[in-house]
């Protein structure tokens, strides 16, 4: 049995593993404008694309560090002291710290860079210790035939497992979904303007708000109000932790309510335009205060 055969396949069902947890993750959450974090284009891609790009990116990993790493212990373990495994946890973290620090000069983190491709090297060691280790008792090869199926039947218990790991994780808060800030009522006066610059709205004391080029979805097309007007903060409980209702006095154009976003120390407040679960987001971002 060629322990390449089992390294990928291996590589390849913790990648596919990985990427089943992301995805659910990423199914079981909506961005912070209250859309799927997903398109499904991208999703069937994925679901279509995905096999054999982790057949390929399996074979890469095992080139590039499996192999390497397994005949620099096997070789260390011939000539030096100490078991086998030693050598194979010392040679992947060198292997990991080597090709961290070129992944690192082009700006990512080093430490946890380390610590992810040190990581993704120990499990498809450990499938070819456990094959040859198994054929020694058997007495004769696996064929590939049964590689393929051991690996695979072991690979879908593994992304199950992950899965339902990030299902709990979703439902208890672990992994963090987004919350708006929820400001007091005196905080949202200001000035609120687009990042392009178009558009205006300035909040008073009082109730009052003077519009300029702030966006808003027609029947057939986007329009922009401008004039004078009114505006009411609605706070709220939950995942909407509020909204500001605009009136815009004299003019035919329906502002509506807008969904204050952002963080406490960049609030902003923004409106969807389009489909709900995939549409455009128009930002308005607070500036200053009067």
């Amino acid at each position: 049995m060629p322990d390449g055969t089992a390294a990928m396949l291996v590589c390849a069902a913790q990648l596919g593993a990985l990427l089943t947890g992301w995805l659910a993750v990423q199914l079981g959450r909506t961005d912070e404008y209250g859309r799927p974090a997903y398109a499904p284009l991208g999703l069937l891609c994925v679901l279509v694309f995905g096999p054999p790009l982790l057949l390929v990116l399996g074979a890469l990993h095992t080139f590039v560090m499996t192999t390497p790493v397994a005949l620099a212990a096997d070789a260390a373990a011939r000539r030096g002291a100490g078991p086998l495994w030693l050598w194979q946890c010392v040679c992947v973290a060198a292997s990991g710290a080597l090709y961290a620090a070129a992944i690192a000069a082009a700006g990512a983190p080093y430490l946890s860079t380390w610590a992810w491709i040190s990581a993704s090297g120990a499990l498809p060691l450990l499938g070819v210790a456990w094959f040859r280790r198994a054929q020694q008792r058997r007495g004769r090869p696996y064929s590939r035939g049964a590689v393929w199926f051991r690996v695979l039947s072991a690979g879908f218990l593994l992304t199950g497992t992950v899965v339902v790991a990030c299902c709990v994780a979703l439902a208890t808060g672990l992994v963090g979904a987004y919350e708006a800030p929820r400001p007091a009522e005196g905080a949202m006066r200001g000035v609120w303007t687009s990042e392009d610059g178009r558009a205006e709205v300035r909040l008073r004391g009082g109730g009052g708000a003077e519009f300029s080029g702030v966006p808003y979805e027609g029947w057939d097309r986007e329009g922009r109000c401008d004039g004078t007007g009114t505006w009411r903060y609605v706070p709220r409980d939950g995942a909407v932790r509020g909204t500001v209702d605009f009136d815009v006095a004299g003019e035919d154009c329906r502002l509506g309510a807008w969904t204050v976003g952002g963080t406490a120390e960049r609030p902003e407040l923004y409106a969807l335009f389009g489909d709900p679960d995939a549409g455009d987001v128009r930002i308005l971002v607070k500036q200053a205060s009067p």
